[in-house]
């Protein structure tokens, strides 16, 4: 097997059963979180194109979770996302799933800037709709484990009081050496500069370091060398995989990654 071949199984679904049936199943929990909750959509933070964002407010004085999604840097969206709402907002917590432009509109480090903006606004607006902006969490899956990882490191961070990274890519290396990078053609500059893996990082935050227990070796590898980089222990969702980490284990709020998440928010875990 030659390298790309190796590396295009890492980073694919391809391992994963029941993949359109997921799907279909994620869908349908994401109208339904929609469908449950009141949600303020397409909320703009900035002035570029997919620059919004969706709230789910949950009362006066609310902790705040930021979740960012993944897809790569190149798909997906906040609405699909939404599933993730019964697991917080009835429990008190305040849900913002954003939006970032994509790859090939944009380049990696303008996703970063997006990100950070987002974070900003949600720090001067979200008392209008209940958010507690002492209070600000971070959390995102695959490409927005990573750009948690980003955000967690860079200016912008002091407004952010934990972070909660799921099968984020630390190292971007490899990703260039498979077929992901046919669409994003990731420059040498920009895996120099968007690694946390191999460039200098300080994250003061509080972070939890997660994957699926299911998920490919890559993905297992990062998220273990990221969380001894900065000195957390990673929790391995055990049965999950890239799409059930978040759908049955972040979105269950009887799950330990979920009441991690909480107890990190400084709610308590009944």
């Amino acid at each position: 097997m030659s390298e790309r071949t190796g590396m295009d199984r890492q980073m694919s679904l391809d391992d994963v059963s029941d993949l359109d049936q997921l799907f279909e199943r994620r869908g349908m929990a994401a109208k339904a979180g929609l469908d449950q909750f009141d949600v303020r959509r397409a909320v703009p933070y900035g002035p570029g194109q997919g620059e919004t964002l969706n709230i789910f407010p949950a009362g006066e004085g609310a902790p705040v979770l930021v979740f960012i999604h993944g897809g790569f840097w190149r798909s997906l969206d906040a609405d699909l996302f939404s599933f993730i709402a019964p697991g917080f907002v009835p429990f008190g917590v305040c849900l913002v799933v954003i939006d970032y432009p994509l790859i090939p509109t944009v380049r990696l480090g303008d996703i970063v800037d997006a990100c950070q903006r987002s974070v900003a606004w949600v720090a001067e607006n979200i008392a209008a709709f209940g958010g507690d902006p002492d209070r600000i969490h971070i959390a995102g899956n695959s490409a927005g484990g990573h750009l948690v990882a980003e955000l967690a490191s860079r200016p912008g961070a002091e407004l952010v009081r934990g972070g909660t990274a799921i099968s984020g890519l630390y190292d971007l290396a490899p990703v260039t050496r498979s077929f992901q990078n046919d669409d994003l053609q990731l420059t040498p500059e920009e895996v120099a500069d968007f690694s946390p893996l191999s460039r200098s990082l300080e994250i003061r935050m509080p972070m939890i370091v997660s994957v699926g227990g299911d998920e490919t070796q890559e993905f297992l590898r990062q998220t273990d060398d990221f969380a001894a980089k900065i000195g957390v222990l990673p929790y391995h969702a055990a049965g999950t995989n890239h799409i059930t980490v978040l759908l049955d284990a972040l979105a269950d709020p009887t799950d330990r990654l979920n009441r991690l998440v909480r107890a990190q928010m400084g709610l308590g875990i009944e």
